[in-house]
């Protein structure tokens, strides 16, 4: 795995600590953890790989571990039409003064200390019922850049499993969820719906639909600080707070907003300061919407999730990359994996 550095970053050779997550970042002279080589998800000999399952035997998420060129697989049900509707809150609607969703918590850690965003994605996903665990959700779906070139719109930058992540904005969530929507062939779609005023995301709650937003850690008051020059060109500003948590419930007469934040489980936060923390973090939130009847089904079958992953990550099954196959921004964030000795494994510092 590359270091996470822009081109100023060696130029000053100044290490600057910030937070993120909870986790001290060092941006210029960091050293990954070796000892997290094989990390879940992506560890495989080649031929179990191919076969849809890892070294330990773990199927490709929402695989069934069979093989793909040997199993003949029944006729696949196909999702419904995709449902498109108007997420705002009209003008006349009157919230009601409270509102819960039966939602569970998930933490971040051990395995993503700086993997706030993707796991407050999975906490969604989890409860409509989408069988997909933290970790490959990270690992297999969410773009990531090591080398500090992208912006926090385009990938995660750094990496989610180390104490050496940055973190990502709304757009890289809505592409991860998208993505996996994809892979298991559903009609179900993340929607950006940052710029919403604050209270406004309650609608969403009330009519069923928890919120990924973005805030601080604790709701600290901070603010983004200039970090460094990304190798686009486009300067990073980070707040050494960056957070990412999903709301699911609230009461206007206790003034609070239920809060599944990965760093600390189930809590209620001020309605108040955690109006002003979205506020400085840009007012950012994220939605899934689908059908019901297709809430936490896979369309898929073992063969087509193979052959998905094989077309946007050839490296990661020891093949070259195709020019032309339409796939190429899929190459531009393959996780740092390659082959040794038969096993995939993650690559430091190549």
């Amino acid at each position: 795995m590359k270091r996470i550095i822009g081109a100023a970053v060696l130029a000053a050779a100044v290490a600057l600590a910030a937070y993120s997550c909870g986790r001290t970042v060092d941006k210029a002279t960091v050293e990954y953890d070796e000892a997290q080589a094989g990390a879940p998800g992506i560890s495989g000999n080649i031929s179990d790989v191919s076969d849809g399952i890892n070294d330990e035997g773990d199927a490709l998420p929402g695989g069934d571990g069979s093989d793909p060129e040997t199993v003949t697989e029944p006729e696949l049900p196909s999702a419904p039409p995709t449902l498109y509707i108007d997420t705002e809150m009209p003008d006349w609607y009157e919230l009601p003064q409270s509102c819960i969703l039966d939602f569970q918590a998930v933490m971040q850690e051990p395995e993503l200390p700086t993997g706030c965003e993707v796991t407050a994605l999975d906490e969604v996903l989890g409860y409509y019922g989408f069988d997909i665990d933290k970790v490959s959700l990270s690992d297999y779906f969410l773009p990531q850049d090591f080398d500090g070139w992208y912006t926090m719109s385009q990938r995660y930058l750094g990496d989610p499993h180390s104490n050496n992540g940055f973190g990502c904005v709304a757009p890289v969530i809505v592409r991860t969820a998208n993505d996996y929507f994809d892979y298991i062939r559903s009609d179900w779609y993340a929607q950006d719906i940052s710029g919403t005023p604050f209270r406004e995301l309650f609608y969403q709650i009330e009519q069923g639909r928890p919120v990924v937003v973005w805030a601080t850690m604790d709701l600290r008051e901070c603010y983004p600080t200039y970090q460094f020059t990304l190798g686009c060109g486009e300067e990073l500003w980070f707040d050494g707070y960056h957070h990412c948590v999903a709301i699911y419930g609230y009461d206007l007469d206790e003034g609070v907003v239920w809060t599944a934040d990965p760093l600390v489980g189930d809590v209620a936060y001020s309605i108040d300061q955690f109006e002003l923390i979205y506020g400085i973090m840009n007012m950012q939130a994220v939605i899934l919407i689908g059908n019901d009847e297709s809430a936490g089904v896979d369309y898929s079958n073992n063969s087509l999730k193979y052959e998905w992953m094989l077309e946007r990550h050839p490296r990661w099954f020891g093949l070259e990359e195709e020019e032309g196959s339409g796939f190429e921004d899929y190459y531009d964030y393959d996780n740092p994996v390659r082959f040794e000795d038969d096993r995939m494994i993650n690559v430091y510092f190549d």
